[in-house]
C-alpha cells in the first residue's frame, strides 16, 4: 500500500505547483504532435517527434514556472500575516495573481517586437519565448486556480480531504492529448492529409501514454538533480534560498544538455569513422588519369574519403558515353575531388585543387563545373553523369570536401565550407580572367542541400550581378537550405538581388515549362525546391513566425498538408523529423518528392547549362542514368556482403590450423561460390526460360 502511495504522490500530489503544471503541459503536448508533415511518418518517428515535444516542453515549463514560483513567495514574504503565516487561500490567491501579473507583462513584450521578415534571430526568440512564457502562466492560472480551489476545500471540509490524493495534472493532460489525437486524424481524414496514415489512432493513445510515464520518470531525475542542487545553494548563501529552486531547475537541464552534448560528440565520432571508411567496391583507385586520385593525379587516392572514392571510380567512359549518345564521345571526363583528410591546411587544399585543374587541362574543356558537396561528401551522380552525357566528356568537375558528416551533422561546419569554396572561386575567376573570352570554358556552378548553401553563401550580401562579374554562367541548386543568407535575401527582396530576373525558385521541371518563353530564356541561375521537400523549410524561422507554406489552407501548395498548425516549437520538430524520410529512395527508381530531384536533374542539366540534345537522346541519358544507380547500388551491397563472408571464411579457416594457406584456398573456394551464384541469377533472368 505504501508503494502504490509513493506512485500515486509521484503524479501530483507531492509535488509542488510548478511541477504538477509542467506535468499537464508535457502530457498535454503529445497530442498536437501528432499532426501531419511534409513527409511520411512512421510510428517510430511520431514516437521521435512525441518524445522530443514533450520533454522540451517539461524543461521549459519546469523552468518558468519555478520562476514564477519563486517570485509569488518573495511578494507573499514582503507582507506581515498573523501567526502561523499566510493562509493556504491567501497562499492561492498570491499564485494566481503573480501568474496572471506575468502573463500579462509577457505578453507585452510579445506584443512590443511584431514578427518581421528580415529580424534578427534574438528579437525573434525574444517575442516567441515572451509568448510561450506569457501561456504558461495563464496555464499555471488555471491549474492554480482548480488544485488551489480543491486544496481549499478539502482544507475547510474534512469530507473533502480525499481530493488531494488525487493526481489531476497527468490525466488532465493525457485526456487533452487523447481528444486532440482524435481532432487530428479527423481534420487529416478531411483534408486526405497522408502523411500520417501509418499513425493509427490507437497507436498513437498507447505511445501518447507511454510518453506521459516517460516524462515523469524525466521529471523525477531532474526534481531530485536540482532539489540537491538548491539545497546546496541555500546551505552556502541563505539570503538566496528564494530562488534556490529555480537555479536548481537551471543546473539540471544543464547537466542534462551537457549528456546530451557529450552524446552526440560521440556520435559524432562514429560517423566521421564511417565517412572515411573504405568501401569494397571502391577499393582501387581509378585508372583514368584525367580523375583525382590516380596514379597520374596529384591527389593521393587514400585521402578521397567515401564519397570522393565513389565520386572519381564513377567517372564515365567514352565506351559508356558513345553507346548511349549515339555517337563517339570527344573526351575523357574530368572529375577531381580534394578530400578533407588531404591536408589541415585550407590553402593547401585550394592549391592542390587548382594544380589539378591545370594537370588535367580542366580549363581546356567546353564545360567546368564547381560544384560543393553535401555534408558527407556526396555529389549527385545523376548531375555527373548527365552533364558528361551532354558534353560527350567534354567536361571537368571540380570540388572540395569539408566535413564528412551528414548535412545534418556538419551545420557548424558551414564557416569553413564557404572560405574554402570563395578561395576556390577566386583561383579560378583569376585564372579566367588571364584567357581571351572565346578561349574560356562555360562556368557553371552546382550545389545540392548544404552543398547549395556553401556555395551560394559566397555572395552573400551581394548580388546576382556579382556571379556574372565571376564569369558565371548559369547555376543549378537543388533543395536549398532556409538558413542560406543569399538565397534569403533574394526571397525577401528579388528586385535588389536580382533585378534581371536571372534567378528562378521551382518545384519542377513541368512549372518550368509553363513560364512565359521570355522568361524561361532569361532564366540562367535554378534553385529547385519542392514544396514537401523539408530541408529549404527547416530553420530557426520555424520557431519565429508562422512560414508562408503553413498559411491559409487554401493558398498552401501541393505537398503541404492542409489541416496542419503552426505552433512555433511543434512544427520545428515535425519538420526536423520529416528530414529523416526526405531522402526515402530507392535505387534506379527516379521520384520527385521531399529531397529526391533526380526524376528532374538531367533535363534542367540540358536546359540551364544551355547543353542541347534530341529528345531520343535525352530518353536514353534517363534510362543509362537509372540503370547505372541501381548497378552501382546493386555492386555495393554485393561487394560489402561478399567482403564480410571472405572475412568470416578466412577466420574460421585459420581456426583450424591447417597447413595450407587459409588466404589463397578463401579465395579459391569463393571464385567458386560466385561463379556459381552469377550461373543462377543469369538463370532467373527474364527469356532465360526457367521461372523466376
Amino acid at each position: 500500500m505504501g508503494a502504490i502511495n509513493r506512485v500515486i504522490g509521484a503524479l501530483g500530489p507531492n509535488r509542488s505547483l510548478a511541477e504538477r503544471v509542467a506535468v499537464f503541459a508535457a502530457a498535454a503536448s503529445v497530442g498536437p504532435s501528432f499532426e501531419p508533415g511534409l513527409q511520411p511518418r512512421k510510428t517510430v518517428d511520431q514516437a521521435i517527434a512525441t518524445g522530443v515535444i514533450s520533454a522540451t516542453t517539461l524543461s521549459l515549463v519546469t523552468a518558468t514556472q519555478s520562476a514564477i514560483d519563486s517570485l509569488g513567495t518573495f511578494l507573499l514574504r514582503t507582507r506581515t500575516f498573523g501567526e502561523g503565516g499566510p493562509s493556504t487561500s491567501t497562499r492561492l490567491a498570491f499564485t494566481i495573481g503573480t501568474n496572471l501579473v506575468w502573463a500579462g507583462a509577457t505578453e507585452g513584450m510579445a506584443r512590443a517586437l511584431p514578427a518581421r521578415e528580415d529580424e534578427k534571430l534574438r528579437r525573434g526568440l525574444a517575442r516567441v519565448a515572451a509568448q510561450r512564457s506569457s501561456r504558461v502562466a495563464l496555464a499555471g492560472a488555471g491549474l492554480s486556480a482548480v488544485i488551489g480551489a480543491l486544496d481549499v476545500l478539502a482544507e475547510r471540509k474534512r469530507a473533502w480531504r480525499w481530493v488531494n490524493e488525487v493526481p489531476l495534472a497527468l490525466p488532465a493532460g493525457i485526456a487533452a492529448s487523447a481528444f486532440e489525437i482524435q481532432r487530428v486524424h479527423r481534420s487529416a481524414a478531411k483534408h486526405q492529409d497522408t502523411t500520417i496514415a501509418a499513425v493509427s489512432t490507437r497507436t498513437s493513445v498507447l505511445i501518447a501514454l507511454g510518453v506521459g510515464a516517460g516524462v515523469i520518470a524525466l521529471q523525477v531525475g531532474e526534481r531530485q538533480l536540482a532539489a540537491q542542487v538548491a539545497r546546496g545553494l541555500t546551505r552556502f548563501a541563505p539570503d538566496y534560498d528564494e530562488v534556490a529552486n529555480p537555479i536548481g531547475h537551471l543546473v539540471a537541464l544543464g547537466i542534462l544538455g551537457g549528456v546530451l552534448g557529450g552524446g552526440y560528440e560521440y556520435a559524432t565520432r562514429r560517423v566521421e569513422q564511417g565517412g572515411a571508411a573504405v568501401e569494397p567496391a571502391y577499393e582501387s583507385p581509378p585508372v583514368s588519369a584525367f580523375v583525382s586520385g590516380s596514379p597520374d593525379s596529384l591527389v593521393p587516392f587514400s585521402t578521397l574519403s567515401r564519397e570522393g572514392r565513389r565520386f572519381t571510380n564513377m567517372v564515365l567512359t567514352r565506351e559508356e558515353i558513345a553507346g548511349v549518345m549515339g555517337e563517339p564521345a570527344t573526351h575523357d571526363p574530368i572529375r577531381l575531388f580534394v578530400g578533407l583528410d588531404t591536408s589541415d591546411v585550407i590553402e593547401e587544399r585550394v592549391e592542390l585543387l587548382l594544380d589539378e585543374l591545370v594537370r588535367t587541362n580542366a580549363f581546356d574543356r567546353d564545360v567546368l563545373v564547381f560544384a560543393s558537396p553535401t555534408g558527407s561528401g556526396y555529389i549527385n551522380y545523376v548531375m555527373a553523369e548527365a552533364l558528361e552525357y551532354l558534353t560527350l566528356g567534354n567536361s571537368a568537375i571540380c570540388t572540395m570536401q569539408y566535413s564528412m558528416l551528414p548535412s545534418s551533422m556538419s551545420l557548424t561546419r558551414t564557416g569553413l565550407a564557404v572560405e574554402q569554396n570563395r578561395a576556390v572561386m577566386y583561383g579560378i575567376t583569376g585564372y579566367l580572367r588571364g584567357l581571351a573570352p572565346e578561349q574560356r570554358p562555360k562556368f557553371v556552378l552546382f550545389g545540392e542541400s548544404l552543398g547549395a548553401l556553401t556555395m551560394q553563401d559566397i555572395w552573400r550580401h551581394r548580388t546576382v550581378e556579382a556571379m556574372d562579374r565571376d564569369f558565371v554562367h548559369s547555376s543549378i541548386f537543388l533543395g536549398t537550405p532556409s538558413a542560406t543568407e543569399f538565397a534569403k535575401s533574394w526571397r525577401i527582396d528579388p528586385a535588389k538581388i536580382d533585378p534581371e530576373g536571372l534567378m528562378l525558385e521551382i518545384d519542377n521541371y513541368g512549372e518550368y515549362l509553363d513560364l512565359p518563353d521570355e522568361q524561361r530564356a532569361r532564366v540562367r541561375h535554378l534553385l529547385l525546391s519542392h514544396y514537401d521537400d523539408p530541408i529549404p523549410k527547416f530553420g530557426t524561422n520555424l520557431l519565429l513566425r508562422c512560414p508562408w507554406w503553413l498559411g491559409p489552407p487554401e493558398q498552401r501548395p501541393t505537398g503541404v498538408p492542409k489541416s496542419s498548425h503552426w505552433r512555433p516549437g511543434t512544427s520545428f520538430v515535425l519538420t526536423g523529423v520529416d528530414l529523416i524520410n526526405a531522402m526515402d529512395v530507392v535505387p534506379g527508381t527516379f521520384g520527385r518528392r521531399g529531397h529526391d530531384y533526380r526524376e528532374d536533374i538531367a533535363r534542367f542539366v540540358s536546359a540551364i547549362y544551355d547543353l542541347p540534345c534530341t529528345p531520343e537522346q535525352l530518353a536514353s541519358i534517363e534510362g543509362a542514368l537509372r540503370e547505372r544507380e541501381l548497378q552501382w547500388a546493386q555492386r555495393r551491397v554485393v561487394t560489402e556482403q561478399v567482403a564480410r563472408a571472405k572475412e568470416a571464411l578466412l577466420r574460421e579457416m585459420k581456426s583450424w590450423g591447417t597447413a595450407e594457406d587459409p588466404s589463397a584456398v578463401s579465395d579459391e573456394v569463393w571464385k567458386e561460390l560466385v561463379a556459381s551464384a552469377q550461373q543462377d541469377i543469369a538463370a532467373d533472368q527474364p527469356g532465360s526460360g526457367s521461372k523466376a
